[in-house]
């Protein structure tokens, strides 16, 4: 199996179109088509960005061996996803001002809750 059709198996997986992955790992759409297709191999930085942003064990990815996701929880919406990627190009005070406005909307759920 190759690269690509383990990473098609990743979108089926998890419900993803060619622009969900996209989005999600970063890539341009045309790289990331060609990645889904067949037509592009990823080299080791994309290898890396992608195991990375979509958690999965790039031992997998390139041989087929192993667990095909990492040790974190992947029980994340795509939402989630995106929103923790977003969070992480942040700089600090862009990543207070969330933590901020996310403690404040669980704090008024909570009272009508």
């Amino acid at each position: 199996m190759r690269i690509s059709e383990r990473l098609k198996l990743v979108c089926e997986e998890r419900k993803w179109k060619l622009k969900d992955f996209s989005e999600i790992t970063g890539l341009p759409y045309r790289t990331a088509q060609g990645y889904l297709n067949g037509s592009r191999e990823p080299n080791s930085e994309g290898l890396s960005i992608i195991c990375e942003k979509i958690n999965i064990n790039l031992n997998w990815l390139v041989c087929g061996k192993g667990a095909v996701f990492g040790e974190r929880s992947m029980d994340l919406s795509m939402t989630e996803i995106k929103l923790l990627n977003d969070f992480r190009k942040c700089n600090e005070i862009g990543k207070k001002a969330i933590l901020v406005n996310c403690n404040a909307v669980s704090e008024i759920i909570e009272f009508k809750g």
